[in-house]
């Protein structure tokens, strides 16, 4: 049993080291070969100054990795959201931006949000034997009121990357799913979710690195 705990003990320390991890991704078999040079990133929040930290952040870091990203806050003149959604102008958009020399736009938006228990919540749960109903129902009382439980939030991204690929219908290259989870302040969950975004794209090969 001590060797079970110490197992868990150490998973906890080894996921605080970061406040984000990659839990599934897709990648596109019709796009084998391709690779982002120029990027264009948009990030997709309501919150105009935490998207401009993102993109910035984000531009930052790929322009470290010698490719050339541009934020899209700088790009448009008005919010995406505003944007005309018509397939005429989103067409119209994407020739613009190949003629513009980029091949590539990342999308990344915070899809949903959850709780998840802590290890020692869970432990405690665990070994715990209820002999009855009333046992059980007074030791999970806390969840019907206001006292406090062991628990912490999880944040649930969705991270997009479509090919701007003229001969090609289906431009979408590549999707993961990053949790942030417990997330402390702005700055450092924000560089915590692009590094772990940059190291999958390289570990795919979807950026040329020079």
């Amino acid at each position: 049993m001590k060797i079970i705990i110490s197992l868990l003990l150490f998973s906890q320390l080894f996921f605080s080291c970061s406040s984000s991890r990659l839990v599934d991704e897709y990648v596109n078999v019709e796009h084998p070969n391709f690779q982002a040079n120029k990027v264009l990133v948009v990030g997709l929040t309501p919150d105009g100054g935490l998207q401009r930290q993102f993109e910035y952040s984000l531009v930052n870091a790929l322009m470290a990795e010698n490719i050339i990203a541009v934020k899209s806050s700088d790009y448009f003149e008005e919010p995406v959201h505003e944007i005309d959604q018509s397939e005429e102008n989103l067409a119209n958009l994407k020739t613009q931006l190949i003629a513009e020399g980029f091949d590539a736009v990342l999308f990344s938006k915070i899809t949903g949000q959850h709780s998840k228990v802590t290890v020692v919540q869970s432990y405690r749960n665990l070994i715990k034997s209820f002999e009855s109903f009333n046992d059980y129902y007074n030791e999970n009382r806390p969840v019907y009121g206001s006292e406090q439980i062991e628990d912490y939030p999880v944040y649930n991204t969705e991270t997009s990357l479509y090919c701007l690929c003229p001969e090609k219908e289906r431009d979408l290259v590549w999707r993961g799913k990053i949790d942030i989870v417990d997330p402390p302040k702005a700055a450092t969950t924000i560089r915590d979710y692009i590094k772990t975004l940059v190291q999958t794209l390289k570990k795919n090969n979807l950026l040329i690195l020079k």
